[in-house]
C-alpha cells in the first residue's frame, strides 16, 4: 500500500519531536496532534515506526507526560555516547563513574522490574544517591560477569569508592569536580538535557525528578549483573 507523502512528512516530524527533548505535546499543538494520530491510526503508527527504524531508532512508547520516546539501535547516528556528557574534560575514569551513576539511578528508582510499569514520580537527591552508591560498591565489585560492560562496572565501582564524596568549590556553592557528588550532578544534568529528568527545586536544590522517558529507556536496556547488584542493594535499603 502506498503511503501519502504528507503522512511520511508528518511521521518524520513526529520522530523529530521525539529527538527534541524540550518539546511538549498538548491537545492543540502540532506535536500533540501527531501524537494523537500515532496512538489512534494504525497505518500512521506503522509509517512512524518504519521511518524511525530507517534512522536507526525504535519507538519505546508515547506516555502522555513525555510524548513519543525513541531510543537508538546499534550503529545509529543518534546513539548517545559518554562523550556527549556535558563536561568536555572528563577522563576515562570519570566516564566509567558516569556510567555507574546512570545504572545506580535506574536501580534506585526501579529496584524491581515491575516498577518499570509504574508511572509514579521518581525523585533523586544527590547526597542520598551518593550514599546509596557507596553502600552498594562492594556488591558491584563482587560481580563475576566477564563481558566488557561488567568489567567496566567493577572498575567504576573501585574508582568511585576511592573518590571523595564532596569537595567544595572555591567561593561558589556546590561540589567541585573530582568528587562523586559533582559526578552525580553532571549525570543528572545530562539526563535533564535529554528530557529524562527535570530539576525539582521546590523539593531541594539538589533534587531531580525522573521522567517517563528515563523509565522507558531503562526498560529497554534490560539488565546485567551490575544493575542487578545495585537493585539488590536498593531493595535491602528499602526493607532495612
Amino acid at each position: 500500500m502506498n503511503v501519502p507523502l504528507e503522512d511520511v512528512r508528518h511521521a518524520a516530524a513526529l520522530v523529530s519531536f521525539g529527538l527534541r527533548h524540550g518539546a511538549k505535546p498538548t491537545d492543540g499543538n502540532p506535536y500533540g496532534l501527531l501524537l494523537h494520530r500515532y496512538r489512534t491510526e494504525a497505518a500512521f503508527r506503522d509509517t512512524v515506526d518504519v521511518l524511525a527504524s530507517g534512522f536507526g531508532l525504535s519507538v519505546l512508547g508515547t506516555p502522555a507526560r513525555t510524548g513519543i520516546v525513541v531510543t537508538t539501535q546499534p550503529g545509529s547516528v543518534f546513539a548517545i555516547r559518554t562523550s556527549d556528557l556535558r563536561s568536555t574534560t572528563m577522563s576515562p575514569d570519570d566516564k566509567l563513574v558516569a556510567g555507574l551513576i546512570t545504572l545506580a539511578i535506574a536501580a534506585y528508582a526501579f529496584p524491581h522490574a515491575r516498577d518499570l510499569d509504574s508511572t509514579d514520580v521518581k525523585i533523586i537527591e544527590v547526597v542520598a544517591l551518593d550514599t546509596f552508591i557507596r553502600s552498594a560498591v562492594e556488591r558491584v565489585t563482587a560481580t563475576t560477569g566477564d563481558d566488557g560492560n561488567e568489567a567496566q562496572a567493577r572498575r567504576a565501582a573501585d574508582v568511585y569508592d576511592r573518590m571523595n564524596a564532596f569537595a567544595p568549590k572555591a567561593n561558589q556553592p556546590g561540589p567541585a569536580k573530582g568528587c562523586t557528588q559533582w559526578a552525580i550532578v553532571e549525570v543528572l544534568g545530562w539526563l535533564v538535557d535529554r528530557g529524562a529528568a527535570r530539576p525539582a527545586p521546590t523539593m531541594g536544590a539538589t533534587t531531580y525528578q525522573l521522567t517517563d522517558r528515563f523509565r522507558l529507556l531503562v526498560a529497554d536496556i534490560g539488565g546485567g549483573e551490575a544493575l542487578e547488584a545495585l537493585r539488590h542493594a536498593r531493595r535491602d535499603m528499602k526493607t532495612a
